[in-house]
């Protein structure tokens, strides 16, 4: 008490400084909730970045696996009712060999004109899709077809 007595100007600024703070409470609640706000955004963005990284790291490597594909040999695949034309693979729909009218054996290595590559997998369906767009690579089995190529409609 005698502290204060002899230095009033001391009391006078902390009993300042706690009006200020009083008066500003609901400003700082505020600041703190759209700081809060803020850092949300932030990590929400950071997800969608490494979220689209990963997703273009996959894209590269099934263009990978999809060229080896091509590269390596595949069956070109054309359509049953036209076998002129060509089509598009179907994850779990089976191939059939047109002669015989059997599904194509598993393991087979199949291909469309539009970038896809799959396996034949369990079931002997359609299985392990993997996507190129690589035209160079794909044209080099598309020219050893007699089939007819035609864009796909949108």
């Amino acid at each position: 008490m005698k502290y204060l007595q002899r230095n009033p100007m001391t009391a006078v600024f902390f009993f300042g400084l706690c009006v200020c703070f009083a008066l500003s409470s609901g400003n700082l609640k505020n600041q703190w909730g759209a700081i809060a706000s803020l850092q949300q955004k932030s990590q929400e963005n950071t997800s969608k970045e490494w979220s689209l990284t990963l997703s273009q790291q996959q894209i590269e490597a099934s263009a990978l696996i999809a060229e080896a594909r091509y590269t390596k040999g595949c069956k070109l695949v054309v359509s049953k009712k036209s076998p002129g034309q060509f089509t598009t693979l179907t994850e779990g729909k089976p191939i059939l060999d047109r002669v015989r009218n059997a599904p194509l054996p598993v393991g087979t290595v199949v291909c469309d004109a539009y970038g896809n590559t799959a396996r034949i997998v369990a079931g002997e369906v359609v299985g392990e899709i993997a996507f190129t767009g690589n035209q160079a690579v794909i044209d080099k089995v598309v020219k050893r077809s007699k089939a007819k190529y035609f864009s796909p409609n949108l």
